[in-house]
């Protein structure tokens, strides 16, 4: 966890990409790690949250598309 980037677009491609697969690993292994991984907390991390992570993937994938 981390507060080092302040924006999403800020993250390296390979720290997303780390974080997603924790995620997809966390919605295999039940519902209380789902709890764990996808609450929100305060002050949000780019790097962690999950809302925050699979937003930021979500628009450099259409952003991706658009080339």
């Amino acid at each position: 966890m981390s507060t080092k980037y302040e924006y999403g677009r800020d993250v390296p491609l390979d720290v997303l990409c780390k974080r997603l697969d924790q995620l997809s690993d966390a919605v295999t292994e039940g519902q209380a790690r789902v709890a764990c991984e996808f609450g929100m907390r305060v002050p949000a991390e780019v790097d962690y949250d999950a809302d925050l992570v699979l937003a930021e993937a979500a628009r450099r994938l259409r952003l991706r598309c658009k080339k």
